[in-house]
């Protein structure tokens, strides 16, 4: 049998392809044995959570995520929007998930951990529903007895077990405002509130000023509270929320069309006397730098960036 050069060419042409292929494949074999334990790091849908043991307030469980199931081990803590709280608070009493309409919007969350022999096992896990959830709008309106308030045509209210920035809300307290590092506030940080009627003494409508015209100012300086008269400004007391008022908010869809809020702040500059107290703080972003004598480590700065509602004094 006689072979052309053409086909010679192309029949060895052929051979070193396949040799290229086995040789490649070998590596590729050779290279898909996994280092154990391995880190992960996934931010997806929730799609199921579990408890191991109803009784125990420490237990674990599993979540899946995106798919991949997730050992959640004994004594983790999870962190939410503005509380930290354990494993089996997040379900209840017949161990179902306390997130509400679950299935029907998304909750997200970010888990940090190790794989295991094969087993995906987490170390640090951040639950919320949709992270990215960032909405602004006016004030329209505001129920005093129920502690409700329109922003434009979404309604919502402020979710608040404990009462500290209104009427108390306790449908879903995993899903609180921060009432210790207030979560409700002023641009400049100072805390505001929702009234909880016209006369409210830890609300009062006396402590925002209104404008000639009536209106209700924007941005003020609170008075020094040695010279707080009755009825007056008293920075002590958090500011009023108003109609009108414009605001950039965070929150949880609950069943009835309602939004809970956790975060919320108001576009609004208001200012306590120049060196008073108290002098509020809001904390944008910050960073901690550990620093270690070894010259070859790079060295960071701690830094913050902030917002104050203090005047500072002028040298």
């Amino acid at each position: 049998m006689f072979f052309s050069l053409r086909a010679l060419f192309q029949r060895a042409l052929a051979l070193v392809v396949l040799a290229n292929v086995v040789h490649c494949q070998t590596q590729t074999v050779a290279q898909t044995g996994t280092y154990d334990p391995s880190p992960f790091n996934f931010i997806g849908t929730i799609d199921a959570m579990t408890l191991n043991n109803t009784v125990d307030p420490l237990a674990g469980g599993t979540i899946t995520v995106n798919g991949f199931l997730i050992t959640v081990p004994k004594n983790l803590l999870v962190t939410l929007p503005s509380i930290t709280c354990a494993w089996s608070e997040m379900f209840d009493a017949t161990g179902a998930p306390q997130l509400p309409l679950l299935g029907q919007v998304s909750w997200e969350a970010t888990i940090w951990g190790n794989e295991v022999h094969g087993e995906l096992i987490a170390g640090l896990v951040f639950i919320v529903q949709e992270s990215v959830q960032f909405l602004q709008g006016f004030i329209t309106a505001i129920d005093y007895t129920t502690g409700h308030f329109m922003v434009e045509n979404t309604e919502v209210v402020l979710n608040d077990p404990l009462g500290r920035f209104g009427p108390v809300y306790t449908d879903n307290p995993l899903w609180t405002v921060d009432p210790d590092n207030p979560s409700v506030t002023a641009a400049t940080g100072y805390p505001v509130c929702i009234p909880r009627n016209t006369t409210d003494p830890e609300c009062p409508l006396t402590n925002r000023p209104k404008d000639s015209d009536g209106l209700y100012l924007t941005a003020f300086t609170m008075p020094d509270p040695a010279l707080v008269t009755a009825g007056g400004l008293d920075p002590r007391i958090m500011v009023p929320l108003v109609v009108g008022d414009y605001v950039t908010y965070s929150g949880t869809k609950v069943p009835g069309d309602l939004l809970a809020i956790y975060f919320l702040q108001a576009n609004l500059g208001i200012y306590t006397a120049p060196g008073t107290k108290p002098a509020y703080i809001t904390c944008a972003a910050a960073q901690y730098a550990i620093v270690v004598p070894d010259p070859t480590v790079e060295v960071d700065e701690t830094r913050s960036c902030s917002f104050a509602a203090f005047v500072l004094l002028q040298p």
